[in-house]
């Protein structure tokens, strides 16, 4: 479907005098003057992430009393339970957390949830776990912040609570010994977008200094810590930046034993890994025991002490991620089928999908991808038992959690947020759901909203990539959200010789194209459709990014294209 360009408009006169300022390209200061970076000291500090940026732990709502708590615990040597999600985040969380209350000398174990026996958040299963093993804290990683009857019920059992979480807390709160959360009211800690795992690295910051350890005793932990930030999709800015690239650069040196072992079984062998080695190398293999199956092979594999106890647990990993894939593919190439039968999501515009049997532990996936495709709001539904278990992804513009809080009638429970959400739906309800869901999205989607949208940084020349361009993209790296890899586009190009691209594989396209006297190698992932407007004989412009392609020892510049259009 055609996408939307959006070239950002940005005040030339001041980038011109950032430019000078800096003494850099206009193309540099203009990519810095809209990540607002628009002072030495803010480049400076932006271009060299320090530990010394991170920010003081005590700053955080509780954090004296939680410290409190868990100091009483190990001066009465009493057994303490790390309580993880069972996703990337709430693994790594309870990982680095668990890694590091050994180190100190706590008597500390894991509990992960099975996702289909017990769902999302704490359990009173895992309440009991922890009741018959005699430990009297639980601290829980990324999850807890509306478990008020499981809290109540560990009490009872005289157990107490530290609650670690960064998901959006419901005005009543459970009555946990101490709540760490800076999204929560009264919280003055001022990075708000902390994941789980963020979370509990602070926490280890603060244990640290009560203990008298030296200040970079925790920062073992943050390969960790950027593994969960990273696949949890939060703001890569600020103090986030400081902890994914300071823990990249763990992940790359490969000291700890489990991930050096996933790095090898994922096939990541540059010297320099990159978010992009994290979202889809390292945590779908960590993603996938939890989707499928018992998520504390995780932990067990991230904690491990030996190099060969983290290989046979990498190889379980791996394996369990090739199982995922299998199953995801064929529910995929089901919805698929179900979709084009069923109605045309574009006109509907909303897609809902539903089947006996399908595993709910992939459905989340199977949904981005519809929405990707269709490119309308997406609800994929796994019955079992009579009940339903969905994921929804959504498009800007179009508020989920909202629309489920019209069909709250129909729903045994719902969650999330705008643009990801969940619902659990008994099957009797679900002819109804949709009907509804679908009248919502006719009200409130446009056709417009239906056509993706391209940021694109700024218009460049073939001319303007040289090496200060490249070194300025490396070093606005670690790339996400508040960040993202820079889009640029290019105009009145000319695919080099006769017009006959190679197709790679099924779907992708790769050809050279020329502009002026420089020509470049251009791929486009997905982008098989657009084959006859290279065949056009017109110039065109392209959306994409810079990349470095590596093969046999060679690096060269290679177009990452999101787009091609013929030239009007």
């Amino acid at each position: 479907m055609e996408k939307i360009w959006i070239i950002q408009d940005s005040p030339q006169e001041e980038i011109e005098a950032l430019a000078k300022q800096l003494g850099v390209s206009k193309i540099v200061a203009g990519m810095l003057w809209r990540r607002e970076l628009r002072t030495i000291e803010d480049a400076r500090n932006f271009f060299n992430p320090s530990v010394t940026l991170l920010h003081d732990p005590f700053l955080m709502l509780n954090m004296s009393t939680a410290v409190s708590g868990i100091r009483n615990c190990l001066d009465k040597q009493e057994p303490i339970m790390v309580y993880g999600d069972y996703d990337v985040d709430g693994t790594t969380a309870a990982s680095l957390l668990h890694l590091f209350l050994q180190s100190v000398g706590a008597k500390s174990e894991f509990y992960i949830p099975d996702r289909t026996t017990e769902g999302y958040g704490v359990s009173t299963k895992g309440i009991d776990y922890a009741s018959e093993a005699g430990v009297k804290l639980v601290i829980t990683c990324d999850c807890g912040i509306t478990a008020m009857e499981q809290t109540d019920y560990a009490r009872k059992l005289g157990i107490d609570m530290i609650i670690t979480d960064h998901h959006i807390p419901d005005e009543k709160l459970p009555a946990a010994l101490a709540i760490l959360n800076p999204k929560q009211e009264g919280c003055e800690y001022p990075n708000k977008n902390l994941c789980g795992a963020g979370v509990a690295f602070k926490l280890t910051q603060a244990l640290s200094q009560n203990l008298g350890l030296p200040a970079e005793y925790p920062l073992q932990y943050l390969d960790l810590a950027a593994i969960g930030t990273a696949a949890d999709i939060v703001q890569v800015t600020g103090e986030n930046r400081v902890i994914v690239g300071e823990g990249l650069n763990l992940i790359s040196q490969g000291r700890r034993p489990g991930i050096k072992a996933l790095k090898h079984v994922a096939g990541i062998t540059r010297d320099e890994v990159t978010v992009a080695d994290v979202l889809f190398g390292l945590g779908p293999r960590i993603n996938a025991v939890g989707r499928l199956g018992d998520a504390m092979r995780a932990v067990r594999l991230m904690t491990a002490a030996t190099e060969a106890q983290a290989k046979k647990l990498s190889a379980v990993l791996n394996s369990e991620n090739e199982v995922r894939k299998t199953v995801e593919s064929k529910i995929n190439d089901e919805a698929v089928r179900m979709a084009n039968a069923k109605y045309d999501p574009r006109e509907k515009r909303s897609l809902v999908l539903y089947k006996e049997g399908w595993h709910h532990g992939v459905i989340g996936i199977v949904a981005s991808k519809l929405k990707e495709r269709y490119y309308v709001p997406t609800v994929i539904i796994a019955i079992n038992d009579g009940v339903g278990k969905a994921s929804a992804r959504s498009i800007s513009g179009f508020d989920l959690h909202e629309a489920f809080s019209k069909c709250a009638d129909l729903l045994v429970s719902f969650g999330g947020h705008m643009m990801a959400a969940g619902m659990t739906i008994a099957s009797e309800n679900l002819e109804a759901f949709e009907q509804r869901f679908q009248e919502i999205a006719m009200e409130q989607i446009s056709e417009e909203m239906m056509r993706p949208r391209l940021k694109i940084e700024s218009i460049i020349e073939f001319s303007d990539i040289n090496t200060q361009l490249l070194e300025a993209l490396r070093r606005l790296a670690p790339y996400g959200p508040g960040n993202m890899r820079p889009l640029f586009s290019s105009q009145n190009l000319e695919v080099v010789g006769y017009p006959r691209p190679k197709i790679v594989g099924q779907n992708h396209l790769k050809f050279k194209v020329r502009q002026g006297r420089t020509v470049l190698d251009a791929i486009g992932f997905g982008l098989a459709e657009q084959l006859e407007l290279l065949y056009a004989g017109k110039p065109i412009e392209m959306a994409y990014i810079l990349a470095e392609n590596e093969w046999q020892g060679r690096k060269s510049i290679q177009l990452e294209l999101k787009d091609i259009r013929l030239m009007n």
